[in-house]
């Protein structure tokens, strides 16, 4: 579904490489390959937003270990809406017990 990809491109625009480096994700596995990272590990909670958003979901099943991931959908879509209006809904997690 090419919309994935364009969505992330657009919210990738809004996203700021700052918010992207204090995921706790991102440290750990760049910490893991013993290297500087790369681009898509970097991007891919942008893509995860994408995937979140064009549904204009409402409502997001996590575990645990993806609730930052969640915020960081919730905080492009708040930031989307405020730069061009109330599109996107902001989804809520459900926590999965799994």
């Amino acid at each position: 579904v090419p919309e994935h990809a364009e969505l992330a491109w657009i919210l990738g625009c809004l996203t700021n490489v700052p918010r992207l480096l204090r995921l706790p994700q991102w440290k750990m596995k760049r910490a893991s390959q013993k290297s500087e990272g790369t681009v898509g590990l970097l991007t891919y909670p942008v893509l995860q937003a994408a995937d979140i958003l064009l549904y204009k979901s409402t409502c997001v099943p996590v575990g645990e270990d993806q609730v930052l991931h969640l915020e960081l959908a919730q905080d492009i879509a708040q930031h989307f809406n405020k730069k061009y209006g109330e599109f996107f809904p902001v989804p809520k997690a459900i926590l999965s017990e799994l």
